[in-house]
């Protein structure tokens, strides 16, 4: 299972609005979404990328969330 099938429903959607605006950035963020299988084999850039464009409820609160994507990740697929 690729990490793009653990995300929220509603983290997916948000990316989707950026499709048209930012296409580059979007295609970016899916192609590192469907590259690997967990959060923690995403590099620090991706995840940067990531959360630039997310709006800010789903944005991390503390350090933790950036570290282990709390904030993404659907409940089940959560450490």
């Amino acid at each position: 299972m690729k990490l793009i099938d653990k995300i929220k429903p509603g983290v997916l959607d948000a990316l989707e609005d950026t499709k048209i605006k930012y296409g580059s950035s979007y295609r970016t963020i899916i192609a590192s979404l469907t590259s690997v299988k967990d959060y923690r084999e995403l590099t620090i850039d991706q995840i940067n990328t990531i959360h630039c464009f997310l709006p800010q409820k789903y944005k991390p609160h503390s350090d933790i969330g950036w570290m282990y994507g709390d904030n993404i990740l659907d409940k089940k697929y959560r450490l």
